[in-house]
């Protein structure tokens, strides 16, 4: 069985310089997570629920979350969302519990959310001050899938919601149809941060452990999933480099909201 790997940058340019390093071994594409916290596990909201414990507990809380959402929501967009699927990415845009997990295709987008995600203070002349390590997820979710969909005829890709091998997978689908191991999935730009950030997911099934531990108990290809973490105390250099090339609040939110956290960092505010 795999074991995870776990690397480690001080400064944007090694980080850039390892991204490079991964892609030119490999063929296919590369998706990033940026954690704030190093413990974190990669684990969807839906299955972080206190209370419920099985995957039947999950899946008629699920029901519940879709049907209130879809009841109260409508005075608020201003199209209509083709089937469940689209519900479920719109419920996760605005933070409603899911059975998705968020990454990007952009390594400098996860960095940023690495680095405005850690917990911090502000000392002296505005400078944070950071309590703990932050982390960026790696993954190939083309070797991921060839696993986790677990057909010989199956050669690996990227799903899109229309896949017939993304059907078990579909909200208030048949639990007893559902495939284990969670898929990566293209899912609906329905909204301009997805665009922004250039997000893509992971959809889990009927596992509820987090990916790393699946990751390390399944036959899955070696380093379709890696970590990289950054020491606190390069963080403040980190966000300050990001900065410098422009990516800020309002490029990865760009929304009033996005522009309102920019402008209480940029004056030295807590965020």
């Amino acid at each position: 069985m795999p074991k995870l790997k776990t690397k480690s940058v001080p400064t944007l340019e090694k980080y850039i310089s390892l991204i490079e390093e991964l892609r030119v071994s490999r063929n296919g594409p590369l998706w990033y997570r940026g954690c704030g916290k190093v413990s974190h596990k990669l684990k969807p909201s839906l299955y972080r629920h206190k209370e419920s414990k099985t995957i039947e507990d999950f899946m008629r809380l699920e029901k519940l979350l879709l049907a209130r959402f879809q009841q109260r929501s409508i005075p608020f967009h201003s199209r209509s969302l083709a089937d469940s699927w689209e519900w479920l990415f719109f419920m996760q845009h605005y933070g409603v519990p899911t059975r998705l997990l968020d990454w990007s295709e952009s390594p400098l987008m996860a960095l940023f959310f690495a680095v405005t995600l850690a917990r911090h203070s502000l000392g002296s002349r505005g400078r944070p001050v950071f309590s703990s390590d932050a982390s960026i997820w790696f993954l190939d979710p083309e070797q991921w899938n060839k696993r986790a969909v677990d057909l010989k005829s199956f050669t690996g890709s990227v799903l899109t919601t229309d896949d017939p091998n993304a059907g078990a997978y579909k909200p208030i689908g048949d639990i007893k149809a559902m495939k284990p191991l969670p898929i990566a999935i293209y899912g609906a730009h329905n909204s301009q941060r997805i665009v922004a950030q250039r997000g893509v997911f992971v959809c889990f099934g009927k596992d509820t452990h987090p990916m790393e531990v699946m990751y390390e108990r399944e036959d899955f290809p070696a380093d379709c999933l890696m970590r990289l973490v950054i020491k606190k105390g390069r963080l403040p250099h980190m966000y300050e480099a990001l900065k410098r090339h422009g990516l800020t609040d309002s490029v990865a939110f760009p929304d009033l909201d996005g522009l309102s956290r920019e402008i209480k960092r940029e004056y030295l505010f807590e965020v």
